[in-house]
This record gives structure tokens, C-alpha cells and sequence, in this order.
């Protein structure tokens, strides 16, 4: 990806998650089949869509609340952009469709780094 297409990446990104709401939220929800099968597709990002969508499913299940709104509202608009065919760079050209996906979730792991960790920390401390 070229520093034009990254830029427009990490602009739509910021927009994104400004305008971002809980019913938005409400919908990633309802469309998990799509993200998780898209996910496959992420590349060496496939490890941050897990953390993520993981944090979004314990945040869901009541497990694990102690999660700003940006980082959600993140998350939401990374799966939610993954998930659309049409972004910057279109899912339907080989590989290459896949990578602004990927950079998006490469962003919120960046943004978030600290908030994901005591996430990471938390999951692994959960009886198994």
C-alpha cells in the first residue's frame, strides 16, 4: 500500500470511529459470521482481529467492561470496514483487497496498545 492509500486509510479510520454509535456497535454484532470469515483473510493482522474481536465478545457477554468508547467504537468501525467490500483498496482485487483491511486493525492495535494489553492480561488470567 502506497503512503497516499495509507493516508486515506488512516483518515477514513478517524472518521469513522468519530461518528461511530452504539447502534453501529449493535450491528457488527449481528453480522460476526461475515467478520470471522473475512478475518481469515487479514494476513499477519489475523492475530489482532482475535485480540479485538475477542475483547468485543467479552465486552458483549458482560465479562470484561473496563473498556473505553474509543477503543470500542474502534473496533466496531475495524470489523465494519472489513466486513464492506467497498473501501479503499476493494476486497474483490486479489490480496491486495485485503491489505487496507489489515492496516486498519494494524491502527487500532497502535492506538491502543495499553488497553489491549491489560485486556491480553486479563483474558489469560480467566480460568480456562
Amino acid at each position: 500500500m502506497n503512503s497516499q492509500d495509507q493516508e486515506r486509510v488512516n483518515e477514513s479510520f478517524s472518521k469513522g470511529v468519530e461518528v461511530f454509535t452504539e447502534d453501529d456497535l449493535e450491528k457488527v454484532r449481528k453480522d460476526s459470521a461475515a467478520a470471522e470469515e473475512k478475518s481469515a483473510k487479514l494476513g499477519e493482522q489475523f492475530e489482532s482481529f482475535k485480540l479485538t474481536w475477542g475483547l468485543l465478545q467479552d465486552y458483549w457477554a458482560g465479562n470484561y467492561k473496563n473498556v473505553p468508547w474509543k477503543l470500542l467504537a474502534s473496533i466496531g468501525f475495524a470489523v465494519t470496514y472489513l466486513v464492506s467490500p467497498l473501501d479503499i483498496i476493494p476486497d474483490f482485487l486479489p490480496v491486495l483487497g485485503f491489505v487496507d483491511d489489515a492496516a486498519v486493525f494494524a491502527l487500532v492495535v497502535s492506538s491502543f496498545q495499553s488497553e489491549l494489553d491489560a485486556y491480553k492480561e486479563w483474558k489469560n488470567n480467566q480460568p480456562k
